[in-house]
């Protein structure tokens, strides 16, 4: 996968000796491109641009510059119609891009942006209306980051310490997002006392949802390492019971054995046998009993799968109650007996309130009661 690093000068040798970049250093992006004979490379971001060499040549067209260990070697200049230009850095006196350095910016802006919507942004200078879109972070429900585009289509970025909160028109839908632990969430109701929105950082586990997870995990590993056992013994035509052995033993014991077998192979340690050897049965058994180690190791591990929570914020006072579907019922209830609608309520029709599909209907009737 290609990787952009930091913006990086595009000078990299003293001005008197060598190329002079006639552009601002953050327009220069480098693409990771490996390690090649032991020289990291690195490749600018086409962009059009020109370089002039030192007999008076010049080269206009998309430019790409690439990097070894941080000094600029070469040059490629590729016009439409043309022939490609390229050649060496030491024959260049100067380069540069002919795209200003606004335009670059938008551009980066745009590939950050994912879908707009109408929309408007407050921040400490005011509100400012547009089109707005969310910079997605991967497996997240939240931003961290926004773009405004205003009706000349100029991007602009804002982040948590910039905005207080934003709105997007969504499907005829307005919703507002605000500003919690330094992230984007969507607000879901918004009362005189009461506030509710989700967690961005739960910490309550999911225990079934876990204990699923780990032993399924821990079974396909066990299983995955007692075929590699037995697809080794017929593939080299010997008798073998490691499956079973695998399938019953504890981890002490696959330990016991993992290491009895390279003591065999006179080795001192496992690894030691998996770095030198050059038997591939006996390394093919190590790594078996690594693997049904390492599914052992994921079933007895203390982390978890998280439960979604969401928080209802008393503006007020500032306290917070986080609740979740697995506890729905006792997490809400000190709200509930502390609201007079409520208690006046027969039981039957308390009931609802207790219920987790009825989350935002009870919030909006405590937002009542406080």
């Amino acid at each position: 996968m290609l990787r952009k690093s930091a913006p990086s000068g595009g000078n990299t040798t003293d001005a008197n000796s060598g190329p002079i970049s006639d552009s601002p250093e953050s327009m220069y992006e480098w693409i990771d491109g490996g390690t090649v004979m032991g020289k990291k490379v690195e490749n600018s971001e086409k962009r059009e641009g020109y370089v002039i060499l030192k007999d008076g040549t010049r080269h206009d067209g998309e430019l790409r510059l690439r990097k070894k260990d941080g000094v600029i070697v070469t040059y490629i200049v590729r016009a439409e119609g043309k022939k490609k230009q390229k050649g060496k850095m030491s024959k260049v006196a100067r380069y540069g891009y002919t795209v200003s350095e606004e335009e670059v910016k938008q551009e980066n802006l745009e590939e950050l942006a994912d879908d707009f919507y109408a929309g408007s942004v407050e921040t400490a200078d005011g509100t400012f209306s547009g089109e707005v879109s969310q910079v997605n972070i991967m497996g997240k429900f939240y931003a961290k980051q926004i773009l405004l585009k205003d009706a000349a289509g100029k991007l602009s970025e804002y982040d948590t310490k910039t905005v207080t909160s934003f709105t997007q028109n969504v499907k005829g839908e307005t919703k507002t997002y605000i500003v919690f632990e330094d992230v984007f969430i969507e607000e879901e109701f918004n009362g005189n006392t009461f506030q509710l929105f989700r967690n961005p950082n739960p910490t309550s586990t999911n225990k079934f949802l876990t204990g699923l997870v780990k032993e399924t995990v821990a079974i396909g590993s066990n299983a995955l390492a007692q075929e590699i056992a037995r697809k080794d013994a017929k593939n080299n035509n010997y008798t073998t019971n490691m499956d079973s052995i695998i399938g019953v033993s504890t981890p002490e014991q696959l330990m016991a054995i993992r290491d009895g077998f390279a003591k065999l192979g006179g080795y001192n340690t496992y690894q030691e046998a998996l770095d030198k050897s050059d038997n591939e049965s006996l390394k093919n058994n190590i790594n078996a009993i690594e693997l049904a180690l390492a599914g052992n190791k994921i079933r007895n591990s203390e982390g978890g799968l998280l439960n979604k929570e969401w928080i209802i914020l008393n503006k007020a006072t500032g306290e917070k109650t986080v609740v979740y579907r697995g506890d729905y019922k006792n997490r809400i209830e000190p709200l509930l007996k502390g609201c007079y609608e409520y208690l006046s309520l027969d039981r039957g029709d308390q009931r609802q309130f207790e219920k987790w599909r009825n989350l935002q209907k009870t919030v909006k009737m405590l937002d009542g009661c406080y």
